[in-house]
């Protein structure tokens, strides 16, 4: 790393989380092995300014990239950013080389990927990360990022002309394993994002991400599935998710019934990324061939009985991780300035933040 490099690289990093209904933000101060939380907060947006991960009114999204603040209502005056990139606009795909193939990696991926992303090569910016393969296989497993350079661009341009100098801009994903999932642990897990709009399924081995898919699965889902089935409003489902969740006891059964069936899809999907991994493991020259563990994180990660339920429904073991555990050890005598049931919210954005602190 050039002085120069590293001299920016000192300088606090702003973790930017989009959604279509908000931002998240976070950042940090590192002082030698010392880590303290610099700015935390959210910036609601207005319905159609970010629609599906797509920018539809620039200026709207500038004027509140301009007017951040965080929880405790001070003014955020970061100027260097990684942000996120919406999930669901990505391509996202593990290819396999041929080891023959190998030595020339970089032409390889051009050449698998267009046939398999429907745009032309030209049209995307793409990235690659060799996964680890059990050298006794015949290929290269590759984890390859794609998405299309207008709306990266996008993306970009909006931040610049917020006043930010962009470091990065990456997966969802990359930032919510980054922020849960300490850099040595080589356990399989399936990391799930439950968030407002969406839900975001990341399989991790080997200390790599494997496999990423995003389903419409979303907290809004949920408070709808509740107000039909219980022929409340919006506002009075959203508070039976909170305070209930699938707690059959409670309203008769009406909130937790009318939440299973809403959570049906995400069992199909926890079920597909684990024959996943099991028809893949042995690729890993890992000895565990089936997923250890699930990672519960994201807005509605604190739906009552979640955990419980998804753990009888596919078989595995079902946690709840704050992304500020591996942040705790640094930070002294400091507590987060959020409460725990709340710190879910921030784990892409906590991811981000830290892309630039070494854990290692």
């Amino acid at each position: 790393m050039s002085s120069l490099t590293k001299s920016i690289m000192d300088f606090p990093v702003l973790g930017l989380d989009f959604s279509d209904l908000s931002i998240k933000f976070a950042s940090f101060n590192e002082r030698g092995s010392h880590l303290g939380v610099r700015y935390i907060g959210a910036a609601e947006l207005h319905e159609g300014v970010l629609v599906n991960g797509k920018i539809e009114d620039a200026s709207s999204l500038i004027h509140v990239l301009r007017n951040l603040k965080t929880v405790d209502g001070k003014m955020v005056r970061g100027k260097f950013v990684v942000a996120s990139l919406p999930e669901e606009k990505g391509f996202i795909q593990l290819m396999r080389v041929a080891r023959a193939k190998a030595g020339n990696l970089a032409a390889a991926i051009r050449w698998e990927m267009e046939g398999a992303v429907p745009l032309p090569v030209e049209e995307l910016y793409y990235d690659f990360e060799v996964v680890p393969t059990s050298e006794e296989s015949d290929h290269v497993d590759v984890l390859v990022l794609a998405y299309p350079r207008v709306l990266v661009d996008s993306y970009a341009a909006v931040l610049k002309e917020a006043g930010f100098v962009v470091m990065a801009l990456e997966l969802e994903s990359q930032a919510i394993v980054r922020a849960l999932v300490p850099p040595a642990m080589v356990t399989p897990l399936l990391v799930i994002d439950l968030g407002a709009t969406r839900t975001s399924l990341a399989l991790v081995a080997g200390g790599s991400i494997v496999h990423t898919s995003t389903i419409s699965i979303s907290g809004h889902m949920f408070e709808e599935s509740i107000a039909k089935s219980a022929g409340v409003s919006l506002e009075e489902a959203h508070r039976l998710k909170i305070e209930i969740g699938l707690d059959f006891k409670q309203t008769e059964g009406v909130a937790a019934r009318a939440l299973l069936e809403s959570l049906r899809p995400l069992v199909d999907e926890v079920l597909r990324h684990i024959d996943f991994y099991r028809n893949h493991s042995h690729d890993r020259g890992i000895h565990q061939d089936s997923i250890e563990k699930i990672i519960l994180t994201g807005g509605d990660a604190n739906l009552v009985g979640l955990d419980s339920f998804l753990s009888r429904s596919v078989k595995v073991d079902v946690e709840k991780w704050n992304p500020f555990t591996l942040i705790l050890p640094r930070m002294g005598k400091a507590l987060p300035p959020i409460p725990a049931n709340i710190a879910h919210e921030y784990t892409t954005a906590i991811g981000l933040a830290l892309r630039e602190i070494d854990f290692s």
